[in-house]
């Protein structure tokens, strides 16, 4: 009995390939439904998949095997007929399918190879064998580097060319590449925006997001870290207003970057305007002072000062003023104009304070893109916020990753 594998996305489009092969009167012998694609992937489809075989052959193999027996033949008929050369003959009927059982076949038990990647052909043992075809689910592995461009269709090419134009880190580029030909129809791999669409929804699940941002914090101090000309002081104006107008918050400003000059009379200007509280920090232990009798305000922000990550000492005069604050919130304040290189190193040196969440300023300084994601996707601390420009009333984003997604495809961040 000849049997065959068909595979759809749909119980519809598998039966129209039963009937298309093997005709409508085709008898269908077991259906199962299996994942398109492989487990993790949440926008996953399903398919079906139909063994079925002709009813002709079914109805053959179906049928007694028919045991050899004798038959009679009359001398006189033998005498009549030249062709009649014994005087019994037997009449054996063979079945369609015969599995190796004569002597001088043999069977060759074959060490097990690995099958191909998108369908599994098992060797018959001798040409009366029917060959199965199956398709094999793709499973959950990591994806490689590119070794050759030359299977790649033109659209996964013009995305993989873009990304790189941005920046974007080569391996994660072609990783994605590498997921989206095993997960994606021949259909949507021609066509370049949905290709584009389904590339940006990986892009965008690979970014991590800090929980409940924009909506409370662990704590009721906010400390503000980062090198010098991060833009901290700005950002620490368009928290106060947000978290004024939005949550409700009573604000008090505390300005521990009292060496830097103007940053005082910047900070006074900020406070006056938003009618917020200002405190001023020279040492830890006025920090501490001020959270001890300041029971008023409902959340505290503070602006430390800016550090150079290849100065030691700064680095221990930052540890001395976070160490008066175990319980806190906080974020390091990363411009997007800084180098790949830089923003990991300041991460990796600022790490030890425990961060809480990235906020990525000057978005609207620079045309690429690429290093803040990389930066993003493979830092551990998860994105909070992203900020542009100077101005306090607004230009404050807590972080969507499709948001940043499509600054890599070519939209201006100020549209």
């Amino acid at each position: 009995m000849v049997t065959k594998t068909f595979k759809a996305e749909s119980t519809i489009q598998t039966l129209q390939l039963v009937q298309e092969e093997l005709g409508a009167d085709a008898i269908v012998i077991s259906m199962r439904e299996l994942p398109l694609g492989p487990s993790w992937n949440p926008w996953k489809k399903s398919s079906v998949e139909i063994v079925a075989a002709g009813a002709d052959a079914l109805a053959e193999s179906q049928k007694p095997q028919a045991m050899s027996k004798p038959v009679a033949v009359a001398a006189d008929d033998v005498s009549q007929s030249s062709e009649n050369k014994n005087v019994f003959e037997f009449a054996e009927v063979r079945p369609e399918i015969e599995w190796v059982s004569e002597p001088e076949k043999k069977t060759v038990k074959k060490p097990f190879q690995q099958p191909p990647k998108l369908k599994l052909n098992l060797d018959p043992v001798n040409d009366t064998l029917p060959t199965f075809a199956t398709a094999v689910v793709p499973q959950k592995t990591v994806a490689k580097p590119l070794s050759d461009e030359k299977y790649i269709p033109p659209s996964l090419k013009k995305i993989r060319q873009q990304l790189m134009n941005q920046g974007v880190d080569v391996t994660l580029v072609d990783g994605l590449i590498s997921v989206a030909l095993e997960t994606l129809s021949p259909g949507t791999l021609a066509n370049v925006e949905i290709c584009k669409k389904s590339i940006a929804q990986l892009l965008g699940a690979e970014l991590r997001v800090q929980q409940g941002a924009g909506k409370y914090f662990s704590s009721n101090v906010v400390c503000l870290i980062g090198t010098s000309g991060s833009g901290k002081t700005s950002t620490m104006a368009k928290l106060a207003l947000f978290f004024s107008q939005n949550l409700k918050k009573k604000i008090t400003w505390v300005c521990a970057d009292t060496v830097r000059i103007g940053a005082i009379a910047e900070a006074r200007a900020y406070t006056d305007a938003f009618g917020f509280k200002l405190e001023l920090v020279y040492t830890p232990a006025d920090l501490k002072g001020i959270l001890q009798k300041s029971d008023e305000a409902d959340l505290f922000l503070v602006d430390t000062p800016g550090y150079n990550p290849c100065n030691e000492s700064q680095m221990i005069e930052l540890g001395a003023l976070l160490s008066e604050i175990p319980k806190r919130c906080t974020y390091l304040v990363a411009p997007a104009t800084t180098k790949e290189a830089d923003l990991f190193q300041s991460s990796a040196s600022l790490g030890i304070f425990n961060l809480d969440g990235l906020i990525i300023t000057k978005l609207d300084e620079t045309h690429t893109f690429g290093s803040v994601y990389n930066f993003a996707r493979k830092n551990q601390v998860p994105l909070g916020y992203f900020t542009t420009g100077k101005e306090a009333s607004r230009h404050l984003e807590v972080v969507d990753p499709a948001r940043l997604v499509s600054a890599l495809f070519g939209r201006e961040w100020n549209k």
